[in-house]
């Protein structure tokens, strides 16, 4: 029987499997090559194939100082056999690069034999626990109040989908949210004079301030919170500004390009194809026009600066109404954002023409009519077939014609330069007479039955209140500076006043503790100028049996047997300030009176400056009102 022969190792084949002193050398020198490179800004060394030469790990100066401080040769190497082409770093030992025979040290970075060098300065993690983790409210208040800003305040923040956004939702994905949700929630429903709203107030405020600070931690949940914060403070334009910038660090814009792209070419097959990503794109794109809509309104309404607009027709974004994942809220979100674009075209063709003649402007106030009137045609019909909700929907979208209508009549006026109605040309007080009658379809649309818009109002945002108390209040003072009506008409625009007043009392909380600093103010301003109307245009008082909203009383003056002359100067001087600082809403500062013309301002600018007695016929002083404005 033949034996098999026996493989018998042979020096040549020994030699194979054994690593040259010469490669060891080769290595050594490379490392060192390597150290220096690490003094390189980035800390990492690639190799020619495009990968980290270290397996990814940085090397930075000071970590390693020479190859003296290497472990010994026999713990660095393997054998190349021994390892795969492709695993993940191993610390302590040696890998291989694939395709060659020479060993790549991978070090761990942090041993107890070397010292990491530190810096100066570290960016310190911040925690957010929710606010019931924390131990602020209970979980059946958090409950509570979450469900509260889900009956009405999320229809002005339309970034949520309540299929997705439950409770239990958003607090496993981010506890800042989860935590504005509830503080939101909260000021509804216990009010802002409650102890719980200031306590969440207050950690609200810490949390998203360190949030701001360290972008880096920031997600799309970050910049929702910072939305819904937004709507009830005073510092909403900063806001507004950090969640936008957030916004595009994140992608936020192209997540709406690719939902876009989805939508178009989606178009042609038969049934919806969705899945997460498809939802993660939606929220995203949600919220991107939120905030260029939000950017819009405080650049036409508020006088910011305007840093990002649409490119080509806004009409394209009616796109995202084909996505099978669209809500009823999409429909009320793409329609505010199409007209809050057309609102700051309209206003940037206003702005230029300001050297124009009377018939130019008017060229320009037709052609933004007719834009408005296309557009609410437009969503008036898509409404009535798209959505289940289309009378809440229609209702708002008529709010919104006579607001659009208006700003646009008044800012044409102003751009006159004249406020002086008695010096006045034909052509702007036929501009007047056009803003006075949007005015006044204005306020029958909301003081309509079932007053739907009214009762709503508690769950408004802080601009909708300054809103709903300008057009009124600028109704009362073209109804007396362009005086067409009979005594019966003007009497019973004080009833229709009083009405109103009596609707936003009820949805405020008529200050028993629910009710809303914002509230609070604007209904103040109400109920002033409606007294002052009726005792310089009916010549008696307006008798409240209310008790007063504020706690201090508001002044009365004689009836109208003692007025004097110059109690006509009562309502044309009354300017509130959050028109004039806080709101750039025109139209308030118009006049008649000769007097007037060299003197509201003096006393405006003594009231609201220098601090005098009263705060614009108040009783308040500057003081009083500084402390109660929200900041974040």
């Amino acid at each position: 029987m033949d034996r098999e022969p026996v493989d018998t190792p042979t020096p040549a084949k020994t030699r194979k499997k054994r690593i040259p002193i010469e490669s060891l050398e080769s290595e050594i020198k490379s490392l060192r090559a390597q150290l220096q490179a690490a003094s390189v800004p980035g800390g990492l060394v690639h190799n020619s194939s495009g990968g980290d030469a270290l397996g990814g790990v940085p090397i930075t100066r000071g970590q390693h100082e020479s190859p003296a401080s290497l472990p010994p040769s026999s713990s660095l190497l393997r054998a190349p056999d021994a390892l795969p082409a492709r695993q993940p770093p191993v610390y302590g030992q040696t890998q291989v690069a694939p395709g060659s025979n020479s060993p790549l040290s991978v070090f761990s970075p942090v041993t107890s034999s070397l010292k990491r060098k530190r810096t100066h300065f570290e960016v310190e993690p911040v925690g957010t626990p929710d606010v019931v983790a924390m131990g602020l409210i209970s979980m059946n208040d958090a409950e509570s109040y979450f469900g509260t800003f889900f009956q009405g305040c999320h229809q002005y923040v339309p970034v949520f989908d309540p299929h997705f956004d439950s409770l239990q939702g958003i607090r496993s994905r981010s506890g800042i949210l989860f935590s504005t949700i509830c503080a939101a929630g909260c000021r509804i429903h216990a009010g802002a004079d409650s102890n719980s709203w200031r306590m969440l107030n207050f950690h609200i405020k810490r949390v998203l301030n360190a949030v701001m600070g360290t972008p880096a931690s920031s997600s799309l949940e970050t910049i929702q919170a910072l939305l819904v914060r937004a709507c009830y403070t005073s510092e909403r334009s900063l806001l507004v500004t950090v969640a936008t910038r957030l916004a595009i660090e994140l992608g936020l814009p192209k997540a709406y390009e690719k939902v876009s792209a989805r939508c178009i070419s989606r178009s042609n097959e038969t049934g919806p194809e969705t899945g997460e990503d498809d939802v993660s794109l939606l929220r995203k794109t949600r919220t991107w026009l939120h905030l260029l809509n939000l950017g819009h309104i405080l650049h036409v309404d508020a006088g910011d600066l305007l840093t990002f607009k649409f490119r080509g027709d806004v009409r394209r974004c009616r796109i995202l109404l084909e996505n099978a994942l669209s809500t009823d809220l999409d429909l009320h979100l793409i329609s505010q954002v199409e007209l809050n674009a057309m609102r700051a075209s309209t206003y940037s063709a206003l702005a230029n023409a300001w050297n124009q003649s009377d018939d130019e402007i008017m060229e320009v106030i037709e052609d933004a009519k007719i834009d408005i009137d296309v557009w609410f045609n437009d969503w008036l019909r898509i409404f009535e077939r798209s959505s289940s909700q289309k009378r809440w929907l229609a209702l708002h979208l008529r709010i919104q014609q006579c607001w659009a209508d208006t700003m646009v009549l008044c800012r044409a006026v102003r751009l006159s330069g004249v406020e002086n109605v008695d010096a006045m040309s034909p052509t702007q007080k036929d501009i007047l007479l056009m803003a006075k009658k949007a005015l006044e379809k204005h306020l029958h649309i909301i003081i309509e039955e079932p007053r739907d818009y009214l009762s709503n109002l508690r769950f408004a945002m802080d601009f909708v209140w300054a809103k709903c108390a300008f057009c009124f209040l600028l109704l009362l003072k073209l109804s007396m500076l362009l005086p067409e009506e009979n005594e019966q008409t003007r009497r019973k625009l004080v009833e229709h006043g009083q009405i109103l007043l009596s609707e936003l009392r009820s949805a405020g909380g008529n200050g028993n503790g629910t009710q809303s600093t914002t509230g609070r103010v604007y209904l103040q301003l109400l109920q002033t100028g409606l007294e002052k109307f009726s005792r310089t245009v009916l010549h008696e008082n307006l008798s409240q049996g209310e008790a007063p909203l504020t706690g201090t009383n508001t002044p009365r003056q004689g009836t109208g047997a003692s007025m004097g002359s110059g109690q006509h100067n009562e309502l044309e001087s009354f300017v509130p300030e959050q028109f004039v600082f806080e709101w750039d809403f025109p139209g308030l500062t118009l006049f008649s009176s000769p007097t007037t013309e060299a003197g509201w301002l003096d006393d405006f600018l003594k009231s609201a400056l220098i601090g005098g007695e009263e705060f614009f016929g108040f009783g308040w002083n500057s003081a009083d009102v500084s402390e109660q404005s929200t900041t974040i």
